[in-house]
């Protein structure tokens, strides 16, 4: 049996859909929203290989790399506002949970290596991404050439003043269960 009201003819309002969602049990809506980021990686890593084959690695590395630098910077001014985060290493900490590069319902296994007033270090054990290229047989795509835009506007939106540093990740030497590791550093601000 359907937990949703019954759809009648009629104009289709955010305020009206926004009631609907409130009516559900929270587990409906957390599954929901597994549900949707499903959904968002699926259509990442379609787009990814789809725009591979048909313009290259290339091309679609940079694309890539643009859009999200642009989905991350949005992601997280948005998140900024709705959850008030600051602009410390933990608000930086809040924003890499709950933003698409990471989110672990996707098929994302990951961990904080160290949170401190000034430094975040975090490692990628398994990405969406990766899994899929591997067993399509696929070429790991180039992260530390590729990545560094996102994470940067990411931290940025959150502290001008976090340097990024990209520890490790493809094409640098594999190593066991181990996709890349970043490091945000929250320089002094001089002055």
């Amino acid at each position: 049996m359907s937990n949703v009201k019954t759809t009648q003819p009629g104009k289709v309002t955010w305020e009206e859909m926004k009631a609907e969602l409130m009516e559900l049990p929270k587990e409906t809506l957390v599954d929901m929203v597994d549900m949707w980021i499903k959904n968002y990686w699926t259509n990442q890593n379609y787009w990814m290989v789809f725009v591979e084959r048909d313009f290259g690695e290339e091309t679609a590395g940079r694309l890539d790399s643009e859009i999200w630098e642009n989905t991350a910077r949005a992601q997280v001014h948005r998140l900024k506002k709705l959850l008030n985060l600051g602009d410390d290493v933990q608000a930086l900490a809040t924003a890499l949970k709950f933003t698409a590069p990471q989110w672990v319902n996707a098929g994302f296994e990951w961990e904080f290596l160290e949170i401190t007033n000034e430094k975040l270090v975090f490692r990628v054990n398994k990405c969406p991404m990766g899994t899929y290229r591997k067993a399509q047989n696929l070429p790991l795509l180039p992260c530390k050439i590729g990545s560094p835009p996102l994470y940067i506007a990411l931290a940025k939106v959150i502290n001008e003043n976090f340097e990024v540093r990209c520890l490790h990740a493809h094409p640098d030497e594999p190593k066991e269960n181990v996709m890349c590791e970043w490091e945000f550093v929250l320089a002094k601000k001089e002055g």
